[in-house]
């Protein structure tokens, strides 16, 4: 991931902005949702204000998280800019955390955390990485540690179901988020290359295509148009199968593995994988 350039203006037809740049502007699931929030809430605050607890990436919603149960994390994140970029992002105020600047792969520790928390942190690990980037955590935790991960999967029984999403979100009434939310995990697993990769041209495509035809609204289109600029070179694995994850998983040797749906109408395709040591 590349550092922030600061006072870089956004544009569009370069697409070559950086995640943490725009990290205000994505929704859930792109980003914890309530409930996953409350269900790890539950998971951790039995463990007390001690407990070791590393976050793989600076994500706001898990260090709040970890402030409202008095814990101090440990935060790991590929460059210290992009730190800083979504620390100023927050309505409050982080103390008493301890950032490591740490490519994910290259975490040293040894039965160190009684908890590790990772939104879609497979999903930016290189395709071949998975297998390493498992057994690197799995060392990292205590004995009875938890790793729970939660990242775009695409089911053996699934079918694309793009187009009927747009057709039931787009002008409901009844919708809690952007319109994005609802579509962007389908959108990242009918626009992957055959490597899992995201091809963004080729969303951006899609996106344009559906507004044309007025299959969703203006101000659908604006946020989604720049939601899915990036360049396409951009390394996203918008779809990883889930027998390449269980096979990653299981050279970890983790003695459980229990996977979780929730946020069902927005996360059908996010999983949250709870992994015991």
């Amino acid at each position: 991931m590349s550092k922030v350039k600061e006072n870089k203006k956004f544009n569009e037809e370069e697409a070559n902005w950086d995640y943490a740049e725009l990290w205000d502007k994505f929704p859930v699931p792109a980003r914890p949702s309530v409930e996953e929030l409350q269900y790890l809430e539950n998971e951790i605050k039995p463990l007390g204000k001690d407990a070791k607890v590393l976050i793989l990436g600076s994500t706001i919603e898990y260090r709040a998280l970890c402030k409202k149960l008095n814990i101090s994390p440990y935060v790991a994140d590929f460059d210290e800019s992009i730190y800083k970029v979504l620390t100023s992002y927050s309505k409050e105020g982080f103390i008493n955390e301890h950032f490591i600047e740490v490519d994910w792969l290259e975490i040293d520790d040894e039965d160190k955390y009684d908890v590790i928390l990772g939104h879609r942190g497979p999903n930016v690990i290189g395709r071949d990485m998975l297998g390493r980037f498992f057994q690197r955590l799995h060392k990292s935790l205590k004995s009875g540690g938890v790793f729970y991960s939660k990242s775009n999967i695409r089911f053996a029984n699934d079918t694309d179901s793009l187009e009927k999403l747009i057709d039931k979100w787009a002008f409901a009434d009844d919708r809690k988020y952007p319109l994005f939310s609802y579509i962007e995990t389908e959108l990242y697993i009918h626009c992957a290359d055959d490597a899992g990769y995201v091809d963004y041209p080729k969303a951006r495509k899609l996106a344009k295509g559906w507004l044309d035809d007025k299959r969703i609204k203006s101000e659908d289109y604006d946020l989604i148009k720049i939601l899915i600029s990036l360049s396409s070179e951009s390394r996203f694995r918008g779809l990883i199968y889930d027998d390449e994850m269980k096979k990653a998983i299981s050279t970890a040797h983790f003695v459980n593995s229990e996977w979780m749906i929730l946020d069902k109408d927005i996360c059908s395709n996010m999983p949250i994988i709870k992994m015991t040591k």
